[in-house]
């Protein structure tokens, strides 16, 4: 049976490829002489066919592996069978990218890592079977995995210890942790740096340098590249040294440091004159100089780099499109040129707007409001700003959680290694039981008399927060009942006075005095008026979602405010009860902009994000001091606003200052519903 196995094996079609003579010759061979090989000989014979064709992707590899492992299994060779299973584990993911069939073979072959007897296949599968993990997006488990293999890779002292180690940094960026990722880029750089490891010592401090930037750490970012291109002068071993000066330009702009954005790039050209890759980031790195000077006066300087860039057709297209265009429009924009400046800056918005790179989107959203702007494209400029804001915001408030998560995985740390710390001097204090018992002695008489005192602040403290806790009870108790009350006045008016009401207004319109029956008329919008404030109808008939709708743009209708409303549909999230109360919440906010805020737009957005229905409202207006109005006499809607939020579970958020508008966010879990 074994014998026809091989033999089919060995006769099929992809035997004939004529790329590789020698491989083509062994491979006959091979075939010849498996008829009389024992089965030793034949594992040796699939071991070197199988170890041969490992890159070879115009052969049907999958057939050899698969054999190869099956009959490694059979002669009981575990460790041969291992080799080929993840040499077979990385040519389904990087030459067929079959990612579903390389996780079906990682899980048949975990039960032969029991039976592995020799050193390093145990770390190099899990980095293989990891790698699988990654590249398919699934990032916790390839975390898992890679930190198998750092666990191995320290027992057999193997290159995955720091590869592993910057693989998983590398997982945790992709899954959003930036602070576990930048702990361990840490831990990575340290081990290449011991292991003499240069290059991926260097290459491990720019991916720290580009994680601080991306997440808002200017400064630290900085400090890192600086320190990078110290040790890179020094070692002559990082090939992209320019590159950090790019991006260290770029950090310049975001936070307006002109001059040395300027210097930066010019360091970057200076830098690439040597560099291996000098044709290919020179055009880049030429196109960014030339925004810079465009945008600082040196208008002449910039048009003569852009002449430079444009006398080679490669430096405009492809790629290199992107650059160029940025400094073509950048370079009309500065030349008053304000229709081209627009032709070119919808060149590269319509490059931009379908990738992920919402930092370039958002510039190109700002220069397409500016230059809309210039032309007198009020709409359009307003468009593109609202686009720009949104982006902003957006990412602001990405680089705000991932900030509050690497200050919270670095108290962690701390407090892990703290508690260590303390074990260890417990330890040392068990080993002096005499000096032990003297500060019992010293320490006990005085921990009595500050356990009194403690004991005397806590219970104070318990009663202050009781006597607040049933303020604030009684408080959304009068809330609650309010609503009770408006919803039974509303649905009576409704019911009775307004029924009877209608007839009255019919039978009036068939006299002849049309008076009486536009009297009657408006004396019923007036109760309907009455009865909507009490209790909003579209809410129990509509839903959520239409109320709001219907709440705005009633607004829109009746005021010179401009308002701008992005609405989930929310209705199956939320009770009724509590969808009473958001509406309420965005009925007093509003109202509050329409009295106080002299503003001119109002942008409203309803959407649901991670499980929690969060209402933004953002208005233009003259902004307020909030410390101050939330402590007066004068804050009775922010405090039923707030009252409102502890009754929903909802968290509520306001941010505003004197001649900056306002912006109001309330958050409620979908899971409290």
């Amino acid at each position: 049976m074994r014998l026809s196995i091989l033999i089919l094996l060995f006769t099929i079609p992809v035997l004939s490829l004529s790329q590789d003579k020698d491989l083509e010759y062994n491979k006959s061979n091979w075939k010849n002489a498996v008829k009389d090989a024992t089965d030793n000989e034949r594992l040796k014979f699939l071991d070197s066919l199988a170890g041969a064709i490992r890159y070879d992707s115009t052969f049907n590899s999958d057939s050899i592996f698969r054999v190869t492992i099956s009959f490694a299994q059979k002669m009981d060779s575990i460790n041969m069978a291992m080799k080929h299973a993840i040499n077979f584990i990385n040519y389904l993911n990087y030459e067929t990218n079959d990612y579903k069939e390389a996780k079906n073979l990682i899980k048949s072959t975990y039960p032969l890592l029991a039976k592995v007897s020799k050193p390093n296949i145990l770390d190099d599968f899990y980095y293989e079977a990891a790698y699988v993990y990654y590249e398919s997006r699934h990032f916790e488990e390839a975390i898992k995995l890679f930190d198998s293999a750092y666990v191995y890779a320290k027992k057999y002292n193997s290159k995955y210890i720091e590869l592993s180690k910057f693989s998983i940094a590398m997982a945790h960026v992709n899954n959003g942790k930036f602070g576990e990722a930048s702990i361990e880029l840490q831990k990575a750089a340290l081990l290449f740096q011991n292991k003499k490891d240069t290059l991926m010592w260097l290459n491990a401090k720019n991916s720290m340098s580009i994680l601080y930037s991306k997440n808002g750490f200017f400064k630290e970012a900085k400090e890192e590249r600086n320190e990078l291109i110290k040790l890179a002068k020094i070692s002559n071993s990082f090939p992209n040294l320019a590159l950090v000066y790019y991006n260290n330009a770029a950090d310049d702009n975001k936070i307006n440091l002109q001059d040395s954005r300027i210097k930066n790039l010019k360091l970057a050209l200076v830098e690439n004159q040597t560099s291996e890759n000098k044709a290919h980031f020179e055009p880049a790195l030429k196109a960014g100089l030339t925004a810079a000077l465009a945008e600082n006066d040196s208008l002449y300087q910039a048009q003569n780099l852009l002449k430079e860039l444009e006398m080679e057709v490669d430096n405009m297209t492809g790629q290199n499109a992107h650059y160029y265009l940025n400094a073509k429009m950048r370079v009309a924009f500065a030349q008053n040129d304000y229709e081209n400046a627009l032709k070119y800056a919808l060149k590269l918005y319509d490059l931009k707007i379908g990738g992920d790179q919402y930092e370039e989107i958002q510039e190109a959203e700002l220069f397409l409001s500016q230059v809309y702007q210039r032309i007198g494209n009020n709409d359009q400029a307003f468009s593109h700003f609202k686009n720009y804001t949104k982006i902003k915001d957006s990412i602001g408030s990405i680089q705000k959680t991932r900030v509050l998560a690497y200050y919270q995985t670095i108290y962690e740390t701390e407090k892990r290694d703290l508690t260590i710390q303390n074990q260890n001097s417990n330890i040392a204090l068990l080993d002096s039981e005499n000096k032990q018992k003297n500060q019992w002695l010293l320490f006990g008489g005085l921990g009595l008399l500050g356990l009194f005192g403690f004991m005397t602040i806590v219970r104070s403290n318990n009663n202050n927060k009781r006597r607040q806790k049933q303020q604030e009870l009684f408080t959304q108790d009068i809330i609650n009942t309010q609503e009770q009350e408006r919803t039974r006045l509303a649905f009576e008016l409704h019911d009775s006075v307004g029924q009877q009401l209608m007839l009255l207004t019919r039978k009036l319109k068939t006299i002849e005095d049309p008076l009486f029956g536009t009297l009657a008329s408006d004396t019923l919008d007036n109760l309907r008026t009455i009865s909507q404030g009490l209790y909003p109808a579209a809410l129990e008939r509509l839903g959520f979602t239409a109320a709001i709708s219907d709440l705005v743009n009633e607004m829109d209708e009746k005021t010179d405010v401009f308002f701008t409303l992005e609405l989930e549909n929310t209705d199956q999230l939320i009770s009724k009860d509590k969808a009473l109360h958001l509406y309420r919440m965005l009925q007093e906010a509003l109202n509050n902009v329409l009295k106080h805020a002299d503003a001119k737009a109002v942008f409203v957005r309803i959407e649901n994000t991670s499980n929690t229905i969060v209402m933004t409202i953002k208005d233009n207006g003259k902004g307020f001091d909030y410390n101050h109005a939330v402590n007066t006499s004068k804050s009775l809607g922010m405090k039923s606003l707030m009252e409102r939020c502890k009754i929903i579970s909802a968290q509520l958020e306001i941010e505003s200052s004197l001649g900056k508008g306002t912006q109001l966010i309330i958050k409620l879990p979908v899971r409290n519903i």
